[in-house]
């Protein structure tokens, strides 16, 4: 299933290679929703030393010595064992500069006293309480080797990456159904200024969005489906052989999601035409930025704007006249025809007026 950690993973090395190459600035790419309440933190592997606690500090580091671009790959590609430190470590990021490479190894710390020998050896049942649900995430990026000469990422070629997912899993690749446009996932907080696209977007990733949301989608409703807790779903009518050809079908789908997620990240033909970067907390609008503001000449104050009465048209004005007077005379055909009702119940005359009264109300709320 879908991981945050892979997802930031995404983005680090999306974003980062166009900061690397100077196509966006770090004042840009750290507003991305995607690492708001994580922690990324790179080390050196030898003594465990802490090297940069923000990835912003990372790639300066980076780019001030010549990297061009990141990519992601599985850990096990480059025959490098997870280091002992490390829990969950699959993943591993790479830095590419001109002569060489570095391989980082990302996971998520192992912390030392998990093996400590007073801990009581009770399988399966939590020893101690675990808050760290409580507390915010922290991804750790060791850098594991250093090799020479440059690392070749294939170029994808999406529509034949398309077709391979829909041939093996028989399904519409890209899906209509689908949400269109990029893949933007739930940020915290869900300001504008955070709303960035998972990866970048343009013409040559707009099928790369579209492969990948449709994955995401086929993912979330195969959950569903499968749920222990969905009765209404088909799955559980199934039999064992039937069932089990599901769950195969299932774990295919999973290596594809892991394979588009890859190609999604190493993508670097992200074109100038995508949509626009969301603007920072309190920036103003391009529209208002285009619009030029004429200092004061020297001697005089600036004045604030005269305040104008709105203009009423000429045709308004006739039309009120005119039924005022209908209203008036109304009125007045009333009095004569209910005096003699009127001088035996007064409290009637409030009843006649009541029209008059909501005239001059809207007369006087129009003005």
């Amino acid at each position: 299933m879908q991981s945050e950690s892979t997802h930031r993973q995404i983005a680090l090395v999306s974003y980062g290679t166009q900061c690397l190459r100077g196509q966006l600035a770090l004042d840009d790419c750290y507003r991305h929703g995607i690492f708001f309440g994580a922690r990324l933190q790179f080390r050196a592997l030898d003594g465990n030393t802490l090297l940069a606690d923000d990835f912003t500090w990372w790639l300066g580091i980076l780019k001030e010595s010549g990297a061009v671009r990141l990519s992601l790959h599985l850990l096990a590609e480059f025959g490098i064992a997870s280091p002992a430190v490390i829990d969950y470590g699959d993943y591993a990021v790479v830095a590419h500069f001109r002569d060489r490479h570095q391989i980082w190894a990302v996971g998520v710390e192992r912390p030392a006293w998990r093996d400590h020998p007073l801990v009581p050896d009770v399988p399966g049942i939590p020893i101690f309480p675990d808050a760290t649900h409580w507390g915010g995430q922290i991804d750790s990026y060791w850098c594991v080797d250093e090799r020479g000469g440059t690392l070749e990422v294939p170029e994808t070629n999406w529509k034949a990456f398309a077709h391979s997912i829909a041939a093996d899993l028989e399904i519409t690749m890209p899906s209509s159904l689908a949400q269109p446009g990029p893949v933007i996932l739930p940020s915290t907080p869900p300001a504008a200024w955070a709303r960035f696209a998972l990866f970048p977007s343009g013409s040559a990733t707009v099928l790369a969005h579209g492969v990948l949301g449709s994955l995401y989608r086929e993912q979330a409703k195969f959950g569903n489906d499968t749920h222990f807790k969905n009765d209404s779903s088909y799955y559980q009518g199934l039999d064992a052989a039937a069932a089990a050809k599901v769950d195969d079908w299932g774990r295919r789908l999973d290596g594809w999601v892991v394979e588009a997620e890859l190609r999604c990240a190493n993508e670097c033909r992200q074109s100038h035409d995508g949509i626009p970067l969301p603007l920072p907390p309190g920036a103003a609008t391009p529209a208002a930025r285009g619009k030029e503001v004429k200092p004061p000449q020297e001697g005089r104050t600036p004045q604030a704007p005269e305040y104008a009465d709105p203009v009423t048209p000429p045709g308004r004005k006739w039309l009120r006249r005119i039924v005022f007077v209908v209203v008036l005379a109304v009125v007045c055909l009333l009095l004569l025809a209910f005096a003699h009702i009127v001088a035996t119940w007064p409290w009637l005359s409030m009843i006649i007026g009541l029209p008059f009264a909501v005239y001059a109300v809207y007369v006087k709320g129009g003005s």
